[in-house]
């Protein structure tokens, strides 16, 4: 049933039946900086504009997220231990009963960094998780870069009371061999994250790097039987049902217009139950189709008014994912492939989301 009244009294349009169906997204990310030491070649963040996030407004913001009921709360960037009261953050929000997880490229997550931020998060629900494409610098200097040094950052964080995780992209130069990172790492590291290249603008740009379909498949078969030899809770359970739908003998691709990136989708989330927060506190639906995704702004407004908002809700109700408006190399979008079957839902779309 549809309430006439908000949050704190304030009275709500019944014509704009807005309110969103949960109370609060269950995850949301925080990008604390908008630059980097690194330039991944597939980074979803790029092109980088040199911002951090006002530290006094995230504070107050991750407050009303805790009183919102929201579960997980990421910080990421950019890279996020650029941000110079990343600590404070961090602090404040493991402090609120907060699920945190950040997400780092390794490069500063020397003896020091780890024994303070150990010190900080001890027996804490949190998680470091550090990206690696390869221990080899052939591969992973092309697609992230400083190799060497990363990898003798997550060598030093053995015996860490912390709970790490290793993040592997998979994309054209690691897909046969980057399942082995398991066997370098583990048992030091206990947890293990693999996706495939996502289609995001700046991926595009290097089709050296994109997944085919025989690629991707050959690398999540590998996983699913390189995996028996470790135990069971070696990967989230997100990332179990993924290998288990991927790395199975029959695999129906579902667009051919993907530029080969490794792209499927059946359904999305996007502004339902994860959702992102820009260094300018613009709230986007997801973190790959950022340009098309905006659902408000927290800066000024309460994140329960934005969650609500009428532009919320024309994420949560798109026709197809916001993604598929994203150009190929060719110029072609799943878009335009859609319009033929979804010619009216493709027009509404357009219209409110401009």
């Amino acid at each position: 049933m549809f309430c006439s009244v908000s949050k704190g009294g304030r009275p709500v349009d019944p014509a704009i039946n807005t309110r969103a169906p949960l109370r609060a997204p269950f995850a949301v990310c925080l990008w604390l900086t908008d630059y980097c030491n690194l330039a991944c070649k597939y980074c979803y963040a790029m092109p980088f504009q040199g911002k951090r996030i006002d530290t006094g407004r995230v504070l107050e913001l991750i407050d009303e997220l805790i009183e919102l009921g929201v579960f997980d709360l990421t910080l990421a960037g950019g890279e996020p231990l650029l941000h110079p009261d990343v600590m404070d953050i961090i602090h404040h929000s493991v402090k609120g009963g907060l699920r945190v997880g950040v997400l780092t490229n390794g490069t500063m997550v020397n003896q020091k960094f780890c024994e303070e931020l150990e010190e900080l998060v001890s027996e804490k629900n949190f998680i470091l998780q550090v990206s690696l494409d390869s221990i080899d610098p052939t591969i992973n200097d092309v697609s992230r870069g400083r190799t060497e040094e990363v990898v003798r950052n997550i060598r030093a964080l053995k015996g860490t009371k912390m709970q790490v995780q290793l993040s592997c992209v998979v994309h054209k130069l690691n897909a046969a061999t980057a399942h082995l990172l398991i066997e370098e790492f583990y048992p030091d590291i206990k947890r293990f994250h693999f996706l495939n290249i996502q289609r995001t603008v700046q991926a595009l740009k290097h089709p050296e790097l994109l997944l085919d379909e025989e690629d991707a498949f050959q690398f999540w078969m590998n996983l699913n039987e390189y995996s028996r030899q470790f135990p069971p809770d070696l990967f989230l359970p997100s990332l179990r049902i993924q290998m288990r739908s991927r790395g199975s003998a029959h695999v129906e691709p579902e667009f051919s217009l993907s530029d080969e990136a490794g792209f499927e989708c059946s359904s999305c989330s996007a502004g339902w139950t994860h959702l992102n927060i820009t260094t300018d506190f613009d709230v986007l639906g997801c973190d790959i189709a950022k340009d098309y995704i905006r659902m408000g702004n927290v800066r000024h407004r309460s994140f329960y008014d934005v969650w609500h908002s009428p532009e919320a809700h024309a994420v949560r109700n798109a026709p197809f994912p916001a993604c598929y408006r994203i150009k190929g190399p060719t110029g072609e979008r799943l878009e335009d492939w859609l319009k033929v079957e979804y010619k009216h839902a493709v027009g509404t779309s357009e219209r409110e989301q401009g």
